[in-house]
């Protein structure tokens, strides 16, 4: 009792320190702090320091109580606050940066103001105010000083944010608040922010009000500024920018309401404590002036320290006390408080006046004796109030552990899963609260999103199947030739004119093998080699327009050179077929291909329940004529002239001038020229060989030069006998020889 002395200012300290605490401990666990919510923590810092300060003063007349309370209180606090840090992070201990700073902080500015305290509180003896309500120490005055250093401090750091936050830069320092961000969230953040010091203000206040009366409208000012304070920073992270924590609000709350509570509670059971106290000795004292009358002064309680009748001092049990000083005037009541001669810090006593035989009498006692009843009802408070906070900091985030913040984490979780594609979950519903029902509802969205995803995917997929039966009627490039995105957007009579390649293919003798053949074996025999060919097409840019029973009609809209590649590939693959086919004895397959290059008409024809897109031009007719001519000439792909002139490198084939023809229905004749590059074998490089004497000798017979080039195309006919162009231009040139030259001959044969 006389090392350490908790008064109810004390428990109303210790709550204020541990509402500090927790605010330090929420503002330590926001991430990413802008500049404003760091200087609102470095302030609170400083407030809890403040408060700190003030134990010396009321813990004890004992300068080493003083002392030990002082450490007492503040590892009560920072030990609080590592509590707090553990019980956030639960369950694993992270002390951040920030947390470390300001622990560090907050020890050094301790550090500072213990010794200035010390040095009062062991050189300057107290002084008693016998007009006041109290004893002081000089230090008193220096800590009021030290405040109001701190307040203009701190008002000149929030006013400098507030401008910082005006121009959003902080100089400096981090940005707090963009150049963007809404002016009236700015303004309600600054007008937050500058509630601070009043609240400083308001503590300071309230600190000196309780040093002066501990009346009960004293301790309940007290608690509400503090609760004022507390809800400051509450509103404060609530409508601050940075993110905060669930738990971290939930735990500080709960703490805040369950410290104010303990704040009221504490204040009126210390009022009611101390009213029995005094009226208990207040009997005592008129029992005691009852025995001196009685001259019955043996029998007086050993509690009694003096008695005065009229001022003058009848009984003492105070040695070496001449006479007590003056003591203050209505201290509780018709209870005085007064000090002994000289600066003994334990020499303080009460006294109770009474009336009786017709005189004053004052009975004393120790003030000993109110200050040991006082701190066992404090102490008792202060365990009550330091195992709450322990209860909420550390078995309160237990006990809400698995039945609230689990769920809750799951659920964000969650929300991250489907924030990022992953609709395959479902989240265990451990609890049947509002909590579970929400799971469970987050369940069924996420369910119905799932089905809603796997019937999405399903029509799309089913879209994507019939876009693509539609593609194999209505060519896709049908529709980006026309500059159509969807086929619904396809109608009828739309089209449009374009120079494009047109290469038709046809099966050799399909007539004889099909007569030797079931139907199902032809339509599987065609569809062999249309499965062959028709990959070959869409890979050099083309299309199949349509397939006119055994043959192919298809387009290039790029360039000629993918029509003549294409050909040559299908040539070679038809070779790779026959072998096949040879090998599982089938008949074989050859096939003619003639192109051709122009202007044609690319559109849709038909009516309205049934249309389908083509191809309308003469060049068409003139393809079709140049196919029928590999009959003819036995060569397994033609050209026209024409499409010869549009090839970009023309080198790149090796090409062989045959005839100048004058087609089926036309007037006009058609160069048609022979692509080497689809024969193979022999037959290839006989030509490729006699390939510059084959076009010298077409030239001489183009010029009339009949006999020569009879002559020329007898040698060839000698080295290879299986080249039927050379059989058919000798033939010619006998006939020209022998009837002449028809009239008006251009050069050009009709066939």
């Amino acid at each position: 009792m006389d090392s350490i002395y908790f008064t109810p200012f004390s428990i109303s300290v210790l709550n204020v320190a541990l509402m500090l605490s927790v605010l330090l401990a929420f503002i330590w666990r926001i991430p990413d702090k802008s500049y404003a919510t760091k200087q609102l923590l470095r302030f609170l810092i400083g407030v809890d320091i403040v408060f700190l300060s003030f134990v010396y003063i009321f813990s004890s007349l004992s300068l080493e109580g003083a002392r030990m309370a002082w450490w007492l209180l503040h590892s009560v606090v920072l030990f609080a606050v590592f509590l707090i840090q553990f019980a956030y992070s639960f369950p694993v201990f992270i002390l951040t940066g920030e947390a470390r700073k300001a622990l560090y902080f907050s020890g050094a500015a301790s550090l500072l103001t213990y010794a200035f305290y010390l040095y009062h509180t062991t050189f300057i003896p107290p002084e008693f105010d016998a007009n006041g309500s109290m004893f002081v120490f000089p230090g008193a005055y220096e800590v009021g000083i030290a405040m109001a250093v701190w307040l203009i401090w701190s008002m000149a750091v929030f006013y400098r944010t507030a401008r910082m936050l005006r121009h959003g830069i902080a100089s400096g320092a981090e940005p707090d608040v963009a150049a963007t961000e809404h002016r009236i969230a700015a303004i309600k953040k600054i007008i937050l922010i500058l509630l601070s010091p009043i609240v400083l203000v308001l503590v300071i206040i309230l600190a000196y009000l309780e040093l002066a009366s501990w009346e009960l409208a004293s301790h309940l000012l007290g608690t509400g500024v503090m609760v004022f304070l507390y809800l400051f920073a509450m509103v404060y992270l609530n409508n601050a920018l940075e993110p905060s924590s669930l738990q971290i609000k939930m735990v500080g709350l709960f703490l805040g309401a369950i410290l104010v509570v303990l704040g009221f509670s504490s204040a009126i059971t210390a009022d009611l404590h101390e009213e029995a106290f005094l009226a208990q000795k207040g009997a005592d004292a008129t029992r005691s002036t009852d025995l001196l009358i009685a001259d019955r002064s043996a029998s007086l309680p050993a509690e009694v320290a003096y008695v005065k009748r009229d001022g003058r001092v009848i009984y003492s049990t105070i040695g070496g006390m001449a006479k007590p000083e003056a003591a203050a005037a209505d201290w509780r009541g018709d209870w005085g408080f007064l000090k002994n001669r000289g600066n003994d810090p334990q020499g303080f006593y009460i006294e109770k006046t009474i009336t009786a035989d017709g005189h004053s009498y004052a009975v004393g006692y120790s003030y000993l004796l109110y200050r040991a009843s006082m701190h066992a009802l404090s102490s008792s408070l202060a365990w009550v109030v330091l195992g709450a906070a322990l209860f909420v900091v550390l078995i309160f985030p237990l006990f809400f552990h698995r039945s609230l913040f689990i769920p809750l984490r799951r659920l964000l979780g969650g929300a991250g899963q489907l924030e990022h594609g992953d609709l395959d979950i479902n989240l265990p519903v451990s609890v049947k609260d509002e909590i579970g029902t929400l799971t469970r509802a987050f369940n069924q969205m996420a369910g119905s999103i799932r089905e809603s995803r796997d019937k999405l995917r399903s029509a799309y997929e089913h879209q994507i199947d019939l876009t693509e039966a539609y593609s194999r009627f209505v060519p896709k490039q049908i529709l980006s030739t026309l500059n159509k995105k969807s086929i619904l957007e396809l109608g009828l009579g739309d089209n449009i004119q374009k120079e494009m390649t047109i290469m038709f293919s046809d099966m050799r003798s399909f007539t004889s093998i099909s007569e030797s053949l079931t139907p199902e074996e032809v339509f599987r025999y065609i569809n062999t080699y249309l499965k062959q060919v028709g990959p070959i097409v869409r890979k050099h840019n083309g299309y199949i327009d349509k397939f006119i029973g055994d043959a192919i009609m298809a387009l290039f809209p790029a360039d000629a050179e993918s029509a003549i590649s294409a050909a040559i590939e299908m040539q070679r693959e038809v070779d790779k077929l026959n072998r096949k086919l040879a090998q599982d004895g089938q008949l074989q397959i050859k096939i003619g291909i003639g192109i051709h290059t122009g202007e044609m008409m690319l559109g849709t024809i038909g009516e309205s329940e049934r249309m389908e897109g083509t191809v309308i031009s003469d060049v068409v007719n003139v393809a079709s004529r140049i196919e029928g001519l590999t009959k003819i000439y036995e060569t397994p792909i033609l050209i026209s002239y024409t499409t010869r002139m549009k090839l970009k490198e023309p080198h790149a084939f090796n090409l062989r001038t045959l005839d100048r023809v004058r087609v089926k229905g036309k007037q006009q004749w058609v160069d048609i020229v022979e692509v080497l590059d689809g024969e193979s074998g022999e037959r290839l490089g006989s030509k490729l060989e006699t390939k510059q004497a084959f076009e010298e000798a077409v030239s001489a017979f183009q010029n009339q030069r009949f006999e020569e080039a009879l002559q020329r195309f007898t040698a060839l006919g000698s080295r290879q006998e299986e080249d039927r162009a050379v059989a058919i231009y000798r033939e010619r040139c006998e006939q020209f020889i022998e009837m002449g030259i028809p009239e008006n001959w251009d050069g050009a044969v009709k066939l």
